[in-house]
């Protein structure tokens, strides 16, 4: 009961903090009523449009600080029956609800993008960064700071999803509906946003410098990174650690740390490799390279997201014509086959520890039982070939990507060279 009470007024106190309008009080230093200003919210976003950009950041930090406070203390400090996150949550959410409806304004508030934001950074900090890099595309390439929150809740919302789906712990579950909470909020403070992208009304960030380098730096760190990444991973560490294993593994004097198994050194079942040390080598070389497969992929489709955003933008308020499209088509359709090797690998993995399986039980055996044997090759030939399907998407989403990497370059030549049209003469 103690617990509880102590668990209220943390609530209580972050519904508080979180309703401290921190836009209201900057704008009054400066004599300004941010009320009757620009948009009339007190966020950062129409701080920063009304001031200038140094008071809009102070007012996101400040405003972060609302929810990340709360947030963290109520983790380190209360807890629960379920769990030291449903303290954090609980705060976290009572200090966004205060910023939404503030009771010190007649409950009109902001739309919560900079307290959930704060909130989120204690609570799921890997969603966070993600849901941070997609509003950064957004908001760069496509002009809305609106469209941006939004899109980077719905990043957010995703990525905890599949934290969740795969840990399958019941914080993480905890912390999905958080999340998914945070974004309904979000989204329902931003409907009138929304009716204005749709009406093509919403204000759009000014087309400066600094949003024309956010837009390009991201773009080439996703390109770049995506690319070198398929580069690395299948034309080096693929192959590599294969063949260095087969070296370590296939030779009459291996490492004292690596010994052979003796069951590699029995004759060889018709159909398996020949000599057997190369099975070993296989399997050492699988063991490896398998965990590093949905991080392979994670980066692909991070990186590929992120080029789609900016170029899909960059399109819209500067098009291309068919050169610009078909880039875009390229780049789509290496992120989709990214995705497709994606859900693939569970099938590859699935395969590859049932070749093992039985292999093992082919080798274990002192008289090769020949029903078994076959049992054994038809697994192997199950992994081979959902392994080739693997190899596939991968090679053909490189080559997707690779085609939208030089169209880009050479959209991008034909700006840089194009001459200005000279004025008519009368």
């Amino acid at each position: 009961m103690e617990q509880f009470g102590y668990l209220s007024i943390g609530i209580l106190v972050s519904y508080l903090v979180g309703a401290i309008p921190f836009g209201l009080f900057l704008a009054r230093i400066k004599g300004i009523d941010i009320l009757n200003q620009g948009s009339g919210n007190i966020g950062a976003t129409n701080v920063g449009r009304v001031l200038g950009a140094k008071y809009g950041l102070a007012v996101f930090v400040l405003d972060a600080l609302k929810g990340a406070l709360p947030a963290k203390a109520g983790m380190l400090y209360l807890d629960t029956p379920l769990g030291p996150e449903i303290a954090g949550i609980l705060m976290g959410a009572a200090a966004i609800f205060g910023h939404l409806f503030p009771i010190y304004l007649k409950f009109k508030g902001g739309k919560g993008i900079a307290t959930s934001a704060g909130a989120m950074a204690m609570l799921v900090p890997i969603p966070l960064a993600l849901a941070l890099l997609t509003w950064a595309a957004f908001t760069s390439s496509w002009g809305f700071v609106s469209l941006g929150s939004l899109a980077s809740t719905v990043a957010l919302c995703s990525a905890q999803a599949f934290i969740a789906l795969k840990s399958g712990t019941q914080g993480s579950m905890y912390l999905l509906a958080f999340t998914f909470l945070a974004t309904v909020l979000v989204w329902i403070k931003h409907i009138p946003n929304i009716r204005r992208i749709w009406a093509g009304a919403e204000n759009r960030v000014k087309d400066s410098t600094l949003w024309r380098s956010v837009a390009s730096i991201l773009l080439q760190l996703s390109l770049g990174i995506w690319l070198g990444t398929v580069v690395f991973f299948t034309g080096v560490i693929g192959p590599g650690v294969f063949t260095w294993f087969e070296k370590l593994c296939v030779t009459e004097n291996p490492p004292y740390w690596l010994p052979t198994p003796e069951a590699f050194k029995a004759n060889t079942p018709a159909g398996f490799p020949n000599p057997l040390l190369k099975e070993q080598a296989s399997r050492l070389a699988g063991v490896v390279v398998s965990p590093a497969f949905p991080i392979y992929f994670s980066i692909q489709v991070i990186c590929g997201f992120t080029a789609m955003i900016i170029l899909w933008g960059n399109q819209r308020r500067n098009p291309a014509g068919t050169l610009g499209k078909t880039m875009l088509a390229c780049i789509g359709v290496g992120l989709l086959l990214a995705i497709a090797g994606w859900a693939w690998e569970p099938k590859v993995e699935k395969d590859r520890i049932e070749r093992a399986r039985l292999t093992d039980q082919v080798l274990l055996q002192k008289e090769y039982n020949q029903d078994l044997v076959q049992s054994a090759l038809k697994a192997r030939k199950d992994f081979t070939n959902s392994h080739l399907v693997s190899l596939g998407l991968n090679m053909t989403s490189a080559l997707g990507m690779l085609a939208g990497i030089i169209l880009f370059a050479i959209v991008s030549a034909k700006r840089n060279v194009e001459p200005e049209q000279a004025p008519l003469e009368n």
